[in-house]
């Protein structure tokens, strides 16, 4: 009796704390890309890790055959096991595992996301693994490593997507995709999330099965920015909102905008849910990301700092999952063996 009694003791807080889901993510898109020439992938987690609470894994083999889908879950894996460590919540990759990429024979670029029949088995050998070694508990966020789902990068984009609205419905083959994450029982409460590429135009179907949504434009100044973002709000209703600041300089497609607006609106509207700054790195010199911008690292480790340590306050489970001092299941096996 004296052990049932403490164990229901001990579980009143989780219980309560359980419904305490954090709303608010900062991290950089595309976290565990290399973030300069020569270095490893996920090597700028190392650099990041303290001030942000949302790890964005994108990197993947760019192929997606039976070797290939092994090889990127063993990455995502491997990515978890680091959030995991550092106590940081993460969102995973769906497109590696539920599309079939259609590829240039000449250049070797993707040129479609195709149906895959078997997204569904391939999402489930992923969703399964992640669950075994402890990084997704199902319909726990607070306690999770894994919180969302990105299902593939600017699905409404008209090259090298194919994912576009068909006769007025969603495109099957993202329909396709979103089923094999939603119908997975580990990961049905998941949020499906996905970047579009400047709009909701020819996506205003597919857009209605995401549950985070946002766009990437970055030649707006904070005035239009603000001004695309309502109308985009009034195109995609009732989501919750990514919002994307071009963080990098001397980058081809990339601008270094002003923080002001982005950060404005993650502080005062409720309905923005995650941070995405483009990027923590660069590429080819002379390309700069916030690791190598001073004014902007400066600004992002700040703003990371504060909707961090606002997540890891809001609980006393979520003070545990970021101090990492208690795992549950190791309470339960000590009381009950």
């Amino acid at each position: 009796m004296k052990r049932i009694s403490l164990l229901a003791f001990m579980l009143l807080p989780f219980a309560a704390s359980a419904q305490s889901v954090p709303d608010k993510y900062f991290g950089y898109f595309g976290g565990d890309y290399p973030p300069a020439p020569n270095t490893d992938v996920g090597s700028g987690f190392a650099e990041m890790k303290a001030h942000i609470n949302l790890y964005s894994l994108q990197n993947w083999s760019g192929f997606t055959t039976p070797d290939a889908r092994a090889e990127n879950q063993n990455r995502v894996l491997t990515r978890l096991a680091e959030a995991k460590a550092a106590h940081v919540h993460a969102i995973v990759p769906a497109h590696p595992f539920v599309f079939q990429a259609v590829r240039d024979s000449a250049t070797g670029n993707i040129t479609c996301w195709n149906n895959d029949p078997t997204a569904a088995a391939s999402w489930a050998s992923l969703s399964q693994a992640m669950v075994d070694q402890g990084y997704l508990i199902p319909g726990d966020p607070v306690r999770s490593t894994v919180v969302a789902v990105y299902i593939v990068d600017e699905p409404n984009s008209i090259e090298n997507v194919c994912l576009s609205d068909t006769n007025g419905q969603a495109n099957p083959s993202f329909v396709n995709a979103v089923n094999a994450v939603r119908q997975d029982p580990r990961t049905a409460s998941l949020p499906i999330a996905s970047i579009l590429s400047r709009n909701a135009d020819n996506f205003s179907q597919g857009a209605k099965l995401l549950d985070w949504v946002g766009f990437d434009y970055y030649p707006y100044n904070n005035d239009q920015w603000k001004s695309a973002f309502a109308s985009f709000k009034a195109a995609v209703p009732g989501k919750k909102y990514i919002v994307v600041p071009g963080a990098q300089e001397n980058c081809p497609g990339v601008t270094n905008n002003d923080p002001t607006a982005f950060v404005n609106a993650m502080n005062t509207d409720p309905s923005v849910v995650w941070l995405a700054p483009f990027m923590w790195g660069g590429g080819t010199p002379p390309c700069k990301g916030v690791r190598d911008l001073p004014d902007r690292r400066t600004t992002y480790t700040q703003e990371g700092l504060n909707i961090r340590n606002a997540q890891c306050a809001r609980s006393q489970a979520d003070k545990l999952f970021c101090s990492g001092t208690v795992d549950i299941s190791a309470a339960l096996n000590l009381l009950l063996n």
